[in-house]
C-alpha cells in the first residue's frame, strides 16, 4: 500500500536541550499526516462530528530509530490499513527528507463511537464511503 506524504520542518520549539526533536512531538508529527491524508476525504475529527460520531484514539505505537534534529525537513508517510472491523489504523514513517533515512514509524487506531459515547460496531455506510475512496487513493 503506498503513503500519503507530508513535509514539515523542526521548528526550534519542537528540540531538546541538545538540538533533538523531543520524542512527544513525534506523536503530533503523526496527527499532522493524518489530518493533512484524511482531509482529503472529509475524514477529520470535525467531519465525524458533522455526522455525529468520534474516533478517539485507542492504541499508539511508536518506535525511534534515529533522532531528528532542529531545522531539519522531514517526510511523514501516513497511510490506513483496510479495516476488517469498526476501527481505523494508521500507520506512520517519519524520514529525513535529505537522505530518506527512517527516524520513526508507529501507527494509531482509532474506534467509532456515537453520540452517546457507545461503541460502534459496523462503520456506517456514510463514513465506509469516504474511507473506500481513501483507500482507492492510496492504492494508485
Amino acid at each position: 500500500m503506498k503513503y500519503h506524504e507530508t513535509e514539515i520542518r523542526v521548528r526550534f520549539n519542537e528540540v531538546d536541550h541538545w538540538g533533538i526533536v523531543w520524542h512527544g512531538h513525534y506523536i503530533s508529527y503523526f496527527e499532522m499526516g493524518r489530518i493533512n491524508l484524511a482531509r482529503k476525504f472529509a475524514l477529520t475529527p470535525a467531519d465525524f462530528a458533522q455526522v455525529g460520531y468520534t474516533a478517539p484514539v485507542i492504541e499508539l505505537k511508536c518506535q525511534y530509530k534515529e533522532p531528528a534534529r532542529n531545522d531539519e525537513e522531514l517526510i511523514i508517510h501516513t497511510t490506513l490499513e483496510r479495516p476488517s472491523k469498526a476501527a481505523l489504523t494508521f500507520k506512520y514513517q517519519i524520514l529525513r527528507k535529505r537522505d530518506k533515512k527512517l527516524l520513526v514509524e508507529g501507527e494509531t487506531t482509532q474506534v467509532l463511537l456515537d453520540k452517546k459515547g457507545e461503541l460502534i460496531f459496523v462503520i456506517p455506510e456514510e463514513i465506509k464511503k469516504r474511507i473506500d475512496r481513501l483507500l482507492i487513493y492510496l492504492e494508485k
